[in-house]
């Protein structure tokens, strides 16, 4: 049987040859444009699923670097605002210690006194510090708020005491702040569980009697400490040196009177100078407890430790495990122009130095914190870094083009496509009447 083939239809199949031929060339140019081997599903339908999962991957990681990169703006601010404090701190404590010298003229006190009411609004400045965003750094999540202002009785603190966190990665958040009354106001009680309360003792025959501190006392408290704090009542101590007879022989003894809240509970009681004050005695087994008698009895142990002990010193300790720090600076500002001769200015300045070391501490402890989540941050910047570029390699293997490849394929395309159209014009000039 004989096939019969119109010219139509011959002319037809050329061309919709040369058109497949040069659309294959096109593609293979728009590559090496390019340089993607996969620029539309069509192209390869499961590279370009994958390709497209290590996008959505490498824009959640760009995300996370750029939560990252404020997240260390805002712990760079806040370790630069801590190291101020420190080093406000460490110049306060110079004053102070400076202030103590019983050689100083009263023009030299004011001055001091001068220039802790400087350190004090220096330091005020920093716990008010701001990040490059205008939020105060110490305020809590109140980033609005000014965090510390003067009021009635001290230095008032109006943020809050939380603090604000930022996503670094899928399961990973770290702190980007932290709460002022945690710097500031919540430092560390350098002697325990108790505060000392200085004053000077009254002369002999004046009305009304003060109990209080010696002329000439060196009295300075070393720690004061109770197994339980929420028992914790006002504690009364008093000291008075006796004369005692043994064998012949006469000794000074330091004898202690203890009340606590309302009750006295010893009197007279040997001051060991290595042991302090412990009560209840361990050396007498605790009588059972009796909801009548004096928090004290029922089994908390109060440790106390003196050291500079005047005979006829009395000092009075407030329960309190922590102290604000602006409240110790305002102490030695109010104690600055106080006659040298009187011992519970000194004791009273001798106690801004314990705070001012135990704040020291504290602030360096916060710093270190604060270096710690630096570290973490840094850390998971790393992370993502290597694992953005395991994707982009990755990534590159499947949609960008090997250009060698591409390049033979084009020459064999162009090839083709000469032979085509040679073809097409030969086929064109097929006709019976060139025959005729």
């Amino acid at each position: 049987m004989i096939n019969r083939v119109s010219t139509a239809s011959q002319y037809q199949n050329l061309t919709s040859n040369l058109m497949r031929k040069q659309g294959e060339l096109n593609q293979t140019n728009g590559q090496l444009s390019s340089g993607k081997r996969v620029e539309t599903a069509g192209d390869d339908p499961v590279s370009s699923v994958t390709i497209q999962n290590y996008r959505q991957q490498l824009t959640q990681i760009d995300q996370y670097n750029s939560a990252i990169t404020l997240a260390n703006n805002r712990l760079q601010t806040m370790e630069t605002a801590i190291a101020g404090v420190e080093d406000n701190l460490g110049a306060t404590k110079q004053k102070v210690l400076g202030m103590i010298n019983g050689a100083m003229a009263s023009n030299d006190r004011t001055a001091f006194k001068d220039e802790l009411i400087s350190l004090r609004d220096g330091l005020l400045e920093l716990a008010n510090s701001r990040d490059e965003a205008g939020n105060y750094v110490f305020a809590g999540n109140q980033s609005d708020t000014k965090p510390f202002m003067e009021a009635t009785g001290g230095m008032g603190y109006h943020g809050d005491s939380q603090s604000r966190y930022a996503q670094i990665d899928k399961s990973v958040n770290v702190k980007t702040s932290l709460p002022g009354d945690q710097l500031f106001t919540d430092v560390p009680n350098s002697y325990g569980d108790y505060r000392p309360v200085f004053s000077d003792k009254s002369g002999e025959g004046a009305v009304p009697q003060v109990e209080g501190l010696t002329s000439g006392s060196k009295l300075h408290l070393l720690s004061a400490t109770t197994s339980d704090f929420t028992t914790a009542e006002t504690i009364q101590v008093s000291f008075n040196e006796v004369d005692v007879v043994a064998d012949g022989k006469t000794t000074k003894e330091m004898q202690y009177s203890l009340k606590i809240g309302e009750n006295v509970v010893a009197e007279n009681q040997l001051y060991n100078e290595q042991t302090g004050i412990v009560y209840p005695s361990r050396s007498k087994p605790l009588e059972p407890a009796d909801p009548a008698t004096a928090v004290a009895d029922k089994g908390a142990e109060i440790r106390l430790k003196f050291d500079g002990i005047s005979s006829g010193d009395s000092i009075t300790l407030k329960p309190a495990q922590t102290i604000n720090i602006f409240d110790s600076i305002q102490s030695a500002i109010d104690n600055a122009e106080r006659p040298t001769s009187s011992p519970a200015a000194e004791a009273n300045l001798q106690r801004v130095i314990d705070d001012l070391d135990s704040g020291f501490v504290h602030m360096n402890q916060q710093r270190s914190e604060v270096g710690t989540i630096m570290q973490q941050v840094d850390r998971q910047l790393e992370q993502h870094l290597d694992f953005e570029l395991t994707l982009n390699q990755a990534q590159s293997g499947l949609e960008d083009l090997d250009y060698s490849k591409a390049i033979m394929d084009m020459n064999q395309q162009m090839m083709a496509l000469q032979a085509s159209q040679q073809a097409f014009g030969q086929t064109k000039q097929l006709s019976l009447f060139n025959y005729i």
